[in-house]
């Protein structure tokens, strides 16, 4: 091999290889840089697979060496060739890296073993474990209007309190907590709302008996169960002829939903899905190859029912049940 160190005053200093052959830095009679004849360089890495291999920590120093404005700066080839960049920047000018920036055209995706792990969308929608929106593929995601957790059987989502006790998850509606879950050393509070400071014509004189008597306890099992399992409970819209506040929602009622995919029965099977989506998910095997997109689809809007409403009632009931036997033990 034939190697030349060229010096003069139009291009500087020249390193030249005439043969196919890497070229190597050396020092101490190791090589700590390698370029390979089709132009990939490394550094630490003996067989680079990119344009810039480095195996081991990489430096950027924006506060001690670059100084304001400066950082990484990558263009092209990061998902698309729309001049996406990583940028550790100086805005304020007071010679500190203020943070790291990252903007991506397409979107940004996120790597180890030359796998994708996580991905942040144009769109603004977080996936970390996957990378298509829906319930059909493990993994997060977040977004303004969607924060899903799906997991295969077996796992579950997790949160844990380091130390101490207090509040876990706040619900609020305008800025005002609603309720919450909360923990101690030994046990998980579901709470809601009721302080004495926030109600009015409180009354306790009501007749708890005759209303109880028109609740209609019934045993039924659930259509999507296929072993049929009979269960007790309440059918919504009767209870809520009764105690209005324990029911959520209209009997029969429907919403129109958006961005849907149908099942091969016409039924909903998931929403918020952009058609890409779907395309993309049917191909990775996510979705039935006989469902179907469509822009929007009415659906049916479930009743929901809180039996914990309920609870007033029957202790109310218990109550006057218990006044009427004692008057008729002291007769």
């Amino acid at each position: 091999m034939t190697c030349k160190i060229n010096a003069d005053t139009t291009d500087g200093l020249k390193i030249v290889s005439d043969t196919s052959g890497a070229v190597d830095v050396q020092s101490n009679g190791t090589t700590r840089m390698k370029v390979l004849a089709n132009g990939n360089v490394g550094i630490g890495a003996s067989s680079p697979e990119t344009k810039l291999d480095i195996e081991g920590n990489l430096l950027v120093d924006a506060y001690n060496s670059v100084g304001a404005g400066g950082g990484i700066f990558l263009r092209g080839g990061f998902l698309n060739t729309q001049q996406p960049s990583v940028t550790v920047a100086d805005n304020n000018g007071d010679g500190a890296p203020d943070g790291l920036s990252v903007n991506g055209n397409d979107g940004i995706a996120f790597r180890t073993a030359n796998a994708e792990r996580g991905r942040f969308t144009e769109g603004g929608v977080l996936f970390v474990g996957k990378t298509t929106a829906g319930n059909s593929t493990q993994g997060f995601e977040a977004s303004g209007t969607v924060f899903r957790y799906t997991a295969p059987a077996g796992n579950y989502l997790e949160m844990n309190k380091i130390s101490g006790t207090g509040t876990m998850i706040n619900f609020l509606v305008a800025n005002s907590s609603k309720g919450s879950i909360s923990i101690d050393a030994s046990r998980v509070y579901y709470n809601t709302t009721s302080d004495y400071r926030l109600k009015e014509n409180v009354s306790y004189t009501f007749d708890a008996t005759t209303r109880l008597k028109q609740l209609k306890p019934c045993r039924f099992s659930w259509i999507s169960d296929s072993d049929s399992t009979l269960q007790d409970g309440f059918l919504a819209h009767e209870a809520k002829s009764v105690i209005p506040e324990c029911v959520l929602g209209e009997k029969d009622a429907t919403r129109t939903a958006k961005k849907v995919i149908k099942k091969a029965d016409g039924t909903m099977l998931e929403e918020n899905i952009t058609e890409e989506e779907w395309t993309a998910g049917k191909l990775a095997g996510d979705y039935p190859n006989d469902s179907t997109w469509v822009d929007k689809l009415d659906v049916p809007d479930y009743q929901g029912i809180d039996q914990s409403k309920l609870v007033p009632l029957l202790v109310k009931t218990i109550q006057e049940l218990e006044a009427r036997i004692t008057a008729l033990e002291s007769e």
